[in-house]
């Protein structure tokens, strides 16, 4: 039985935690038309594993994340901030 996904507000424009690029993928993959099942399919992830990431479940790898994110498009550009 498919999952009904709950309507999200549109990711943040800074990323602060793994909620935030959790929602940035969740966003794109919907911008896609893929359901997490479809989109585990393609990359070869399991679906709970994509949910989880998308929910910003903090003991999810990082390079899960990296490859999930990359699949889907989507820059992850790193850069210091200067202290305050």
């Amino acid at each position: 039985m498919p999952q009904r996904e709950r309507s999200e507000a549109p990711a943040p424009q800074r990323v602060r935690d793994a909620s935030d690029v959790g929602g940035m993928i969740r966003l794109r993959r919907r911008e896609l038309g893929y359901t997490q099942e479809r989109l585990s399919s393609l990359i070869g992830m399991s679906p709970r594993l994509i949910g989880e990431i998308e929910r910003g479940k903090k003991t999810t790898g990082i390079q899960k994340v990296i490859d999930l994110a990359t699949a889907l498009g989507i820059d992850l550009n790193l850069s210091i901030r200067e202290k305050r």
